[in-house]
């Protein structure tokens, strides 16, 4: 298996994209086709919990312990002067729009498929059930992915040109990524160290061949370090960065979230055991564990929400709300690092979960209703934004889109299995951006199954951006196998191959 890097001393593709008439129009259709569904399905929707907290920001600044922060700011920008959340549904629809444009984009220039194959793959991306329900909702997932999918589209510039500025705006859109969405966090930590090593592959390998130079090796060692070195670097520094902002603006100490520690002790509470607490308070809980049903799988949700649970008499006995998360933190961890299989099959509890069709149908379904009673402070919050409460008639009504990401379900199982299909697509394809592709679908699938409890269709959002451009990279193997064997075929074209140096 080989990665290689497209290279040319000025890359033109840009330029001959953006001057094609059809481009433009594609832009245009794409565009109009998101505010024509918007119009059909006009209304906001919210998720309890998540867009509580969100309207919440908005109004007080006040920063959720357990959410990435920068969303609820977008909601006071959008949306407060207006006193309508109508402003913040036509920025979600044109940001939806344009990650499906740059899809195409990425498939036109990048992957250099023709125009058509291009639009096509924008097109899916436009109505794909798992990105359009969700910008009509007061959640991050439309403009997390956005960010995201920018971030790719630079990533896969880095991987053709290898210029280090390109390097650094990867680091800085990873940042705005998890400024809007944290379970994104893996992936981009990973990709800081994993960018710069895909890039130089093939040069690093070859320089270190028997018959390679020793000058030669430290130059490519020496490159690779120094592109390495600053990809680190502007990481670090930039989500450190983030932690100090997100600490000083909840007024606690610098941390991703604040609640992350206790999150993790939940989802892996069957793998604990005493011995892994450094807090012998924390360890009794553990060891007392029979009570609430700490080994049950099933249970894991109720112990982190339910009264008389793990994080509930975790709590009662330490009121510090910093030590509680640390110690619950290096408790976790310590289970990770101590019985990495445990943890292991809980994520692949997780994953076998979704193959559960009924369970899986019922959690979607639950996860689109609006019509769960409001607390008076959600009613509250939503009186700023001319939001109505759900009425009891409203319990099995759904809107278009909802209908239309319940009856796309078994799209959720192409996205499930993606990872192994650009997997095997390693063995065929000798580009760099399948790699790339492969490595982020892996992470995500890791973090969506570890660090779940139940199987969810919107975790599985990201992932559906990347199976579309994994399809896209499928076909672009099968379309250059195809002109391969023709050109073989065709002594005329194999000619022309042979002079214009193909």
């Amino acid at each position: 298996m080989t990665v290689a890097i497209t290279r040319g001393a000025k890359d033109t593709g840009v330029i001959r994209i953006t001057a094609d008439a059809s481009w433009w129009l594609f832009c245009l259709l794409i565009i109009g086709l998101n505010f024509l569904l918007l119009a059909m399905d006009p209304l906001p929707k919210v998720y309890l919990g998540d867009s509580q907290s969100y309207l919440w920001t908005a109004l007080s600044g006040w920063i959720p312990p357990d959410r990435s922060f920068l969303y609820g700011y977008v909601i006071r920008w959008s949306s407060l002067g207006t006193q309508s959340l109508t402003s913040l549904l036509i920025l979600q629809t044109f940001l939806g729009a344009f990650t499906a444009i740059s899809v195409a984009f990425i498939c036109r220039w990048i992957f250099e498929l023709t125009s058509l194959w291009s639009y096509f793959f924008g097109f899916l991306c436009s109505v794909d059930p798992l990105q359009l329900v969700w910008q009509r909702y007061v959640l991050t997932e439309t403009i997390s992915l956005f960010f995201y999918g920018l971030t790719l589209l630079f990533a896969f510039v880095y991987l053709r040109q290898r210029s280090i500025w390109q390097l650094v705006i990867v680091q800085a859109l990873s940042v705005l990524v998890i400024s809007f969405r944290m379970s994104y966090l893996l992936v981009i930590q990973m990709s800081a160290f994993l960018l710069p090593l895909i890039a130089f592959f093939p040069e690093f390998r070859a320089a270190f061949r028997k018959h390679s130079s020793m000058q030669s090796r430290i130059s490519v060692a020496r490159l690779t370090g120094l592109h390495l070195a600053v990809s680190i670097f502007f990481a670090f520094v930039l989500l450190q960065g983030y932690q100090q902002v997100n600490g000083r603006l909840a007024g606690r100490e610098p941390a991703y979230l604040q609640q992350t520690g206790l999150r993790m002790l939940a989802i892996w509470a069957p793998a604990l055991k005493p011995s892994d607490s450094p807090d012998p308070r924390l360890a009794k809980i553990i060891a007392d564990g029979g009570k609430f049903e700490l080994n049950n799988p099933k249970a894991r949700n109720g112990q982190l929400h339910a009264p008389g649970y793990l994080i509930d008499r975790w709590r009662q006995i330490e009121p510090n709300r910093a030590v509680q998360d640390q110690v619950a933190k290096q408790t976790a961890l310590h289970a990770l690092l101590h019985r990495p299989m445990n943890v292991a099959r809980l994520g692949i509890d997780t994953f076998l979960s979704y193959w559960d069709f009924s369970l899986f149908h019922r959690l979607t379904k639950a996860d689109l209703t609006t019509a769960f009673p409001w607390e008076p402070a959600m009613a509250n919050y939503a009186e700023h934004f001319h939001l109505s409460p759900p009425r009891p008639e409203d319990v099995k009504a759904y809107t278009l889109l909802q209908r239309y990401n319940v009856r796309a379900q078994p799209n959720c199982y192409v996205v499930l299995v993606s990872p192994l299909i650009c997997a095997g697509l390693l063995f065929f394809v000798s580009q760099s951006y399948v790699f790339l592709l492969c490595v982020h679908s892996w992470i995500l699938l890791t973090t969506i199954t570890l660090l779940s409890v139940v199987p969810s269709a919107r975790y599985l959002q990201p992932m559906s951006l990347l199976t579309i451009l994994i399809f896209a990279a499928l076909v672009k193997a099968f379309t250059d196998r195809r002109w391969r064997s023709t050109r073989l075929e065709s002594p005329v074209l194999s000619e022309m191959g042979e002079y214009h140096g193909n």
